[in-house]
């Protein structure tokens, strides 16, 4: 019979864990290319599509690899607060997806199977190995050695307390990253966010890049995010 999880006990196991996280060795780079497709003419009303088929692959291959995200999309006009917030939670969870539905592959290892040492399974926290991804990608992981040091005014909290007060600064982290992030325009995605019609600005833009891949194309119309791999 399987024994209840003791939220008491796995916050102690893991806030006991995080002091003594060791980034993994970096192989080679590897981009990820997101896109962010828009629905209608409201700069804020937009999805994001994810593309993980690199990263999955060169991870099968035993490699940490160093995630790189590439940003495209049609107009860059949207609210860089409230689009780091909702890259940061559907990149998450859409990474957490992948990785558990990769779960019973034998060939599974780098950040595909990485779990900071310790069981997160059922836990009250989830998304951390993404947030890491996050921070690398976005060239803000420098910082990240130092990042759960346990400042003296949480020594007299619970576990959980600390553990979520420490979650949270790493949110706060990726979203600040996030907000600076450089996006690309692309003329198809443009002719989708303004539905054929000249719109905002081109400056920049190469006319000539590759085509949309046609797992994106077939998708502009989901309104929903997603990812592929």
């Amino acid at each position: 019979m399987k024994m209840p999880i003791d939220p008491k006990a796995l916050g102690d196991k893991v806030w006991n864990a995080l002091p003594e996280i060791k980034l993994p060795t970096l192989g080679r780079e590897v981009e990820i290319p997101v896109y962010v497709i828009h629905n209608s003419d409201d700069p804020e009303d937009y999805f994001f599509l994810f593309d993980f088929e690199v990263f999955v692959e060169r991870s099968k291959e035993g490699m940490f690899v160093r995630p790189k995200l590439r940003v495209w999309a049609g107009r860059d006009d949207f609210d860089r607060v409230i689009f780091a917030r909702a890259f940061r939670k559907t990149f998450a969870d859409e990474f957490d997806n992948m990785r558990n539905q990769l779960a019973r592959g034998k060939s599974k290892m780098g950040w595909l199977s990485w779990d900071l040492g310790v069981d997160l399974a059922g836990a009250f926290i989830t998304n951390l190995t993404a947030y890491f991804v996050i921070l690398i990608a976005t060239g803000a992981g420098k910082a990240l050695s130092s990042m759960f040091s346990l400042p003296s005014w949480m020594k007299g909290k619970s576990a959980e307390a600390k553990l979520e007060e420490q979650v949270d600064g790493l949110k706060s982290q990726v979203e600040a990253a996030l907000k600076s992030i450089e996006v690309s325009l692309h003329h198809e995605l443009y002719q989708h966010a303004y539905r054929g019609r000249q719109g905002g600005r081109t400056t920049g833009m190469d006319f000539d890049e590759w085509p949309l891949p046609s797992y994106v194309t077939q998708h502009l119309g989901d309104q929903k995010s997603g990812s592929w791999w």
